[in-house]
């Protein structure tokens, strides 16, 4: 299990073995994508366009580095299980030569994903939408709203 000091983030790299060489940053030849999945159908339409629009057409000149983070709440085996799979899906996508990592998030999921953007040095991050209405947005938050409105890079939102 690897954890995080900074902030308050605290997770599992579910990925197996990491290249640390692999992960470090060049801020001109490589492009951090972090994908939120919490299994979903909104989360899996956003891992899908993500692949799509920003791993099948990148060009040589820069490295795309792919970051799948997703919440413990629920059944974390089950999560974890969910998490590989999607890693298996974009291996099959985007190949073997782009790094990839697996991160499971313990607790509040808004908050985490914003430390995790931080920590990891995430470029921009791909979320979903479940459409909610303006009262139960209001009421039960909405994960979505949360990132763009307190994430550090970019947020895309994919409907």
């Amino acid at each position: 299990m690897a954890s995080s000091s900074a902030n308050t983030l605290q997770f599992e790299d579910v990925s197996g073995h990491v290249n640390p060489a692999e992960w470090k940053k060049d801020v001109i030849h490589d492009r951090v994508v972090a994908i939120c999945l919490d299994s979903s159908e909104e989360s899996t339409k956003a891992f899908y366009w993500a692949l799509s629009n920003f791993f099948k057409h990148s060009s040589d000149s820069i490295k795309n580095k792919l970051i799948l983070l997703s919440d413990t709440e629920g059944n974390k085996m089950r999560l974890e299980a969910y998490v590989k799979s999607q890693m298996e899906k974009a291996r099959l996508t985007i190949g073997t030569d782009t790094p990839l990592r697996g991160i499971l998030l313990k607790g509040d999921p808004r908050v985490q994903i914003c430390d995790a953007v931080d920590s990891l040095e995430v470029d921009v991050i791909v979320v979903g939408t479940r459409g909610l209405g303006a009262v139960k947005r209001a009421v039960m938050g909405s994960v979505s709203d949360y990132i763009s409105k307190h994430s550090s890079c970019p947020c895309v939102i994919v409907k």
